[in-house]
């Protein structure tokens, strides 16, 4: 969340406050019906502008979505001598000025059923009969150029229904505030509830908490330790945050045979994790990684551009460094072991090599990325190998003494008085650091060449091997067959998986083993054929071959733990 200072000046007068310093008060509520969740209620008390119209509005968009008030019904305004609404999600309320005004709605659920791997999109709501789970930036309406005034928030329950936010960190009515909090706040937060919500209260002077809906493959408090512990390395490692009072949440989303799906989205002062109920603890270390160093990047470390067309091109930073960082620093920390460590860049480096938009030029690859899934990856891919690239260089330079460390934490510092974007931060200070990375961003960034890997980029502990492969092929066509219910369609005849037996019509029960990207690793599918199951078992190969790196990792050794995390060269000094 961000943090609103504000300085107090003493007047011989007394007299109210400006309307934009006057607090936004969020209270949200359920609806139910039978027994049922139906909807969430909210209301938002304010005063009016002093102009006698205020503009009552949602964020511009979030998360892809930009019609964040579509899920709004009934909206009411109280002490408004007129409301009038647009089509763009304003509402114009003419009232005195500086009247009390007193906004309600319901939010419904953006799903009738529950979210499946096909409905990820974490700025819809979701209200199902035993739960919810909702972003602010859909949730929450606000008086227009008042994102920087401080806000409340109060939850009103109902008996059996459990509730957790990151707005809990906020003043309320009968609460103290654990931070300055303001409208902006409340739009980058996340609220989960419902009937067997479980949650695990900050009792061990983290400040950390975590609250899960639903069931999984693993426990609650499998999650809850683990997340503490991911939490610790990384507040470790910025040496910031070690008491912040932090939100966790998990909700479930229901698995696809054939593709698990697991995902993320930084909230500030929490994260929220839209989990497949299948997926493995394993699984989650790198997730809740990723998601947790979002707490410092970018926003820490400098500006994002504010335009949806231009942001992506900055992404390569904000998620490509990210990623890097959830590897390295858990390999440092031994959360996972160096095998391990390979094996998720393994994963990463073979679906690079069949990304069928590797070479894309920059330009294109941001306009692209808001409606082509290959492209959103294209920054994650490059940004991680870039950051990998530069960390080794860094390190020789320096005789050990210097790594991309030395820099983001440096840029930690300076993003503080700086109005700078985190890419071009990054640049000034990495030059600084004897790091000029100039040329590769013209090459990889903007031109589009494929980036490699040295050899020696993890360290004598590990080497990069190129080799050629056939290109990865489920041999069916996988988004057809979702929408199709999990029915195969679209079988290509040429393929291995025709030749074991697969055939448009079955229905795809299951995979049961194989990785996504990598076509040297045997898939297997369970399917019902006729009414008989049976498990049909070969090799995902495509007509094509395509270059392939892959970690190889030579010994174990403490060392190995360091050289792979990149904080040591390797070399003897």
């Amino acid at each position: 969340m961000r943090l609103l200072f504000s300085i107090a000046a003493l007047t011989l007068v007394s007299a109210a406050p400006p309307v934009a310093q006057q607090p936004v008060q969020y209270t949200l509520a359920p609806e139910v019906s039978g027994g049922h969740l139906t909807a969430l209620r909210v209301q938002v008390r304010f005063r009016a502008d002093p102009s006698g119209t205020t503009d009552f509005r949602w964020d511009d968009g979030w998360n892809g979505e930009r019609r964040l008030w579509q899920w709004a019904r009934d909206l009411k305004v109280q002490g408004a001598t007129g409301v009038e609404q647009s089509n763009d999600g304003h509402w114009r309320i003419r009232a005195a000025p500086d009247a009390s005004l007193t906004v309600t709605y319901r939010i419904v659920s953006a799903y009738d059923h529950d979210p499946t791997v096909e409905d990820t999109e974490q700025a819809r709501p979701v209200v199902r009969p035993g739960w919810f789970y909702a972003a602010g930036n859909a949730l929450f309406g606000f008086p227009a150029e008042r994102e920087n005034a401080p806000a409340t928030f109060d939850w009103t329950g109902a008996s059996g229904i459990g509730f957790a936010s990151d707005l809990e960190h906020l003043a309320g009515r009968t609460r103290a505030a654990l931070r300055p909090g303001t409208v902006a706040d409340a739009l980058e937060s996340i609220v989960i509830g419902g009937h067997e919500l479980r949650t695990f209260p900050a009792g061990d002077g983290s400040g950390v908490r975590v609250a899960t809906i639903g069931s999984y493959a693993f426990t609650p408090e499998q999650l809850d330790v683990l997340a503490r512990r991911v939490i610790a390395v990384e507040r470790d490692f910025w040496r910031t945050d070690r008491r912040a009072p932090f939100l966790v949440t998990a909700a479930p989303i229901v698995g696809d045979p054939t593709v698990m799906s697991l995902g993320g989205t930084g909230r500030g002062d929490a994260f929220a994790l839209w989990v497949d109920q299948r997926t493995p603890l394993d699984r989650m270390k790198w997730l809740l990684a990723h998601e947790y160093f979002h707490t410092w990047n970018p926003g820490r470390l400098g500006t994002m551009p504010e335009d949806r067309e231009t942001r992506p091109a900055h992404y390569w930073f904000s998620e490509g460094f990210t990623d890097y960082y959830a590897r390295a620093l858990m390999v440092r920390s031994g959360l996972i072991s160096p095998a391990d460590f390979a094996s998720q860049w393994n994963e990463m480096l073979a679906a690079y090599a069949g990304s069928p938009v590797r070479t894309l030029t920059g330009a294109r690859a941001a306009s692209a990325f808001w409606e082509n899934d290959a492209a959103q990856k294209l920054a994650y891919q490059r940004g991680a190998l870039l950051a990998a690239i530069w960390n080794r260089r860094l390190l020789e330079a320096s005789g050990g003494r210097a790594n991309l460390d030395t820099v983001v934490q440096a840029q930690l510092a300076s993003a503080r008085t700086s109005n700078d974007h985190a890419t071009a931060l990054f640049r000034r200070l990495a030059k600084r650091s004897g790091l000029d990375i100039a040329a590769d961003e013209a090459r990889y960034l903007a031109s589009g060449e494929p980036i490699l890997l040295p050899a020696n980029t993890f360290g004598p502990c590990a080497t990069i091997v190129t080799e050629q492969r056939p290109s990865f092929s489920r041999g069916f066509d996988a988004e057809a067959t979702a929408a199709a219910g999990n029915i195969a369609t679209g079988v290509d005849p040429r393929l291995p998986a025709y030749a074991a037996g697969l055939r448009d019509g079955m229905k795809i029960l299951e995979r049961t083993e194989g990785e996504t990207d990598n076509a040297v690793v045997p898939y297997g599918l369970l399917v019902e054929d006729s009414g008989v199951k049976r498990t049909i078992r070969y090799l995902p190969q495509g007509l094509n071959r395509v270059s392939v790196q892959e970690v190889r990792i030579k010994q174990s050794s403490p060392e190995c733990w360091r050289t792979a995390g990149g904080i040591s060269s390797g070399a003897s000094r």
